[in-house]
């Protein structure tokens, strides 16, 4: 079996919280659960249940995050840590944070921690045709890996696979 080197590091930048904005980044809790689901049923058309999320909470590679502003639910991320990769599972910002810069910030803030406990690499899929999604993380350094064709249903659209060094 062939050893491969370990990937380069890639640095990821250094980006704020949304201007005027007091931010606290914490793992999801159960209390958080209900917010999480709204922000789920706002933004995707197949939304996670809660039941999904609970669940998620449960898994020991999970290092899933919320953003807090005001003690709400402004954005989360549910992330994987396995075998060195950090795979974003699911990721969303409420509506009223979305294109301010919360998910920029959010997804460095969550891929820096992956690296400080020892992600090396980090993937994800998202809809084809996803534009604001395809944006953040074409600017964050993701690079096209492959396709899973109709991935998503009841759409039949593609999923795209995604992936970076960390």
């Amino acid at each position: 079996m062939t050893a491969f080197p370990p990937p380069a590091s890639c640095s990821l930048p250094e980006v704020s919280p949304p201007p005027g904005l007091q931010v606290e980044i914490r793992p999801v809790a159960q209390e958080h659960l209900d917010q999480v689901a709204a922000i789920e049923q706002a933004c995707f058309s197949n939304p996670w249940s809660c039941g999904l999320f609970l669940e998620e909470l449960r898994m020991p590679l999970a290092m899933d995050r919320v953003v807090l502003v005001d003690g709400q639910v402004a954005a989360y991320c549910c992330l994987w840590l396995v075998a060195g990769e950090a795979q974003v599972q699911n990721l969303a910002v409420h509506p009223a944070f979305q294109r301010r810069g919360m998910g920029k910030f959010f997804l460095i803030q969550v891929l820096s921690q992956a690296r400080a406990a020892g992600a090396t690499r980090a993937s994800l899929e998202v809809r084809d045709g996803n534009l604001a999604a395809l944006y953040l993380y074409q600017s964050l350094g993701f690079c096209l890996e492959g396709r899973r064709p109709r991935y998503y249903q009841p759409e039949g659209k593609d999923a795209l696979l995604l992936g970076r060094n960390l």
